[in-house]
């Protein structure tokens, strides 16, 4: 019994020992491959085995993504004793897909202290059929070998199947140096190949090369699994599939006669449009031109602002540009809208000039011009342009009689019968004082009318408070108080065509130079910027309202000057 009790504790510690032997034994690290040469459409399978250690740490596998795609890692650990021998050791098998062709170095990875030996691959290119496993085909093509910088190349992946595909098929993305990718769609359909019909996923791409030189299309993988169950959890018998495509490399050629702006496209168009007719402006009125510019196989971003006009007489407030891109069969579709509020100052004529845009016709190989042709725009008066000056009122002679006749002139019937001796003193008498009355009633006619026409009012300056002036001032409240600058603007001309009628008031711009006051050409700038400007809010009824209190202090100045008693002058100037 004691023997036995013995024995037990003598194995145990025989155990133990070994044990912390093995535990306090260097671990020896190595590494290597199934296979050191193979298809980009193959995989591998690299081993790496820590022996002398049951607990090492995960490896770090992070050197690896460059060059290979991680399909799978496994872990297994093992015990064993025998013959005197004892080991321990842990084992990982990851499986490897390379990115691309050539000479491939798996690098040394650090594990357990230790690190394993670089290994060497050789990846050929596949053959033609090698993206094909007989019933599941990966197609890559592009529609250009060659081609220039920044022009449209469009690249097409389809994966064809003759057996469904399980869930969880991958598809990579092209991820391509130097180039600007854009996906343009999928599509669906099916395809017969030597009797037999395939369904076909297809997926688009438009590549733009952004330096000449040479464009490398990478391999691009695909992944699946067909048969089996076919659901997410019990796919047990399903057979995986991951094919590779070959690399493509393409030509890309710097742009041609080294042109500025550079725009290789299909077609380029540019076109002009207004929101209301341009012919029927007048003075003070206000249109939108918009200029659009677009372009099969250029994006928004690629196409250049727009040449600005400028010409005397006119104001532009240009908007921001619209930029959209619109994604089609053939590529993407870019687009460029610039629109700018206009505004005439004054009537007469005004020539837009013509606008040019050079580009590159990649399909005819050549240089083609988009234009929009020279606009000749006539511009009428604006509101209360063809008014009439208003006329001063004629001197007011009610109540007054320069020649009143003294009521004692004789009665002629007397003087008849008076005798001509008694009559002629009489007469005489008479007639002088008639001749007094007359010269006296003629000065004092000169000095009233004099006095009149310093107190009428000038024929340049109607006074506020005449018919027309004021039924336009009423107009100018309303439409201070509603919400259309361009309503504002026609009543604003139209106050003052009939405030200052002897001046030619053709729009608002007119009116407010004719007031010759600063703070309301400043007030009217800011309704300008508001309503039309690049970063315009709509209308602005703060700045209308501050623009009518601005006519209205501008009306009760004039008034009161119209008001002022003016002395008289004598009645018998020397």
């Amino acid at each position: 019994m004691v023997r036995r009790w013995l024995g037990s504790w003598l194995a145990l510690a025989l155990v133990l020992l070994l044990a912390l032997h093995a535990a306090g034994a260097e671990a020896r690290v190595d590494a290597q491959v199934d296979r050191e040469r193979l298809s980009l459409a193959e995989s591998l399978l690299l081993t790496i085995r820590v022996t002398g250690s049951l607990d090492a740490d995960v490896p770090d596998l992070s050197a690896l993504e460059r060059d290979f795609e991680l399909l799978g890692t496994s872990r297994n650990s093992s015990f064993s004793i025998g013959g005197g021998q004892r080991e321990t050791a842990t084992e990982w098998q990851i499986t490897l897909a390379p990115r691309r062709s050539g000479q491939l170095r798996i690098p040394p990875l650090a594990i357990a202290g230790e690190q394993t030996p670089a290994i060497t691959i050789t990846v050929d290119n596949d053959a033609p059929d090698a993206a094909a496993s007989g019933e599941v085909r990966l197609e890559v093509d592009t529609d250009h070998d060659e081609l220039h910088v920044q022009q449209q190349l469009l690249l097409t992946v389809r994966v064809l199947h003759a057996v469904n595909l399980n869930r969880g098929a991958t598809l990579e993305p092209p991820a391509i140096d130097d180039a600007v990718v854009h996906e343009l769609g999928e599509n669906t359909y099916t395809k017969t190949i030597a009797g037999r019909r395939f369904a076909v996923f297809e997926r688009r791409y438009a590549v733009f090369a952004q330096r000449s030189g040479e464009l490398v299309i990478p391999s691009l993988g695909f992944r699946a699994s067909v048969g089996g169950a076919g659901g997410w959890f019990d796919q047990f018998g399903a057979r995986a599939i991951r094919l590779r495509s070959p690399e493509k490399r393409l030509r890309v050629l710097p742009p041609v006669d080294a042109a500025t702006p550079w725009l290789p496209a299909r077609v380029l168009t540019l076109v002009e449009t207004w929101d209301k007719d341009p012919q029927t402006l007048r003075a003070g009125d206000s249109a939108t031109r918009t200029i659009t510019l677009r372009a099969r196989g250029l994006t928004a971003s690629q196409l250049p602002p727009l040449p600005s006009a400028a010409v005397d007489g006119l104001r532009f407030y240009p908007d921001q540009p619209r930029l959209e891109d619109t994604p089609q069969d053939d590529g993407v579709l870019g687009s460029r809208s610039e629109s700018a509020a206009v505004i005439a100052e004054r009537a007469g004529r005004f020539v837009l000039p013509p606008m040019e845009l050079r580009w590159w016709d990649t399909h005819n190989r050549r240089f083609e011009t988009a234009l929009i042709p020279e606009r000749t725009l006539e511009v009428t008066g604006g509101a209360g342009s063809a008014r009439e000056p208003m006329q001063p009122p004629p001197p007011s002679t009610t109540g007054e009689s320069p020649t009143d006749i003294d009521a004692t002139t004789p009665d002629p019937a007397r003087a008849k019968r008076a005798a001509p001796g008694a009559a002629l003193p009489w007469m005489i008498t008479t007639l002088l004082f008639a001749l007094a009355t007359l010269f006296s009633g003629w000065q004092w006619w000169r000095a009233t009318r004099a006095t009149r026409a310093r107190r009428a009012p000038a024929p340049a300056t109607a006074h506020p408070g005449a018919p027309d002036e004021a039924a336009a001032f009423v107009a100018l409240q309303s439409a201070a108080a509603g919400t259309d600058p361009a309503r504002l603007a026609e009543a604003l001309a139209r106050w003052g065509a009939a405030a200052f009628p002897g001046q030619p008031i053709r729009s608002a711009g007119d009116a407010v130079e004719a007031t010759h006051d600063p703070g309301l050409s400043a007030v009217f700038e800011h309704l300008l910027a508001s309503a039309y400007g690049t970063d315009r809010t709509g209308f602005d009824a703060d700045t209308a309202a501050r623009l009518l209190a601005r006519v209205t202090a501008l009306r009760a100045g004039r008034h009161d000057d119209r008001e002022r008693p003016t002395q008289l002058p004598p009645l018998y100037p020397l």
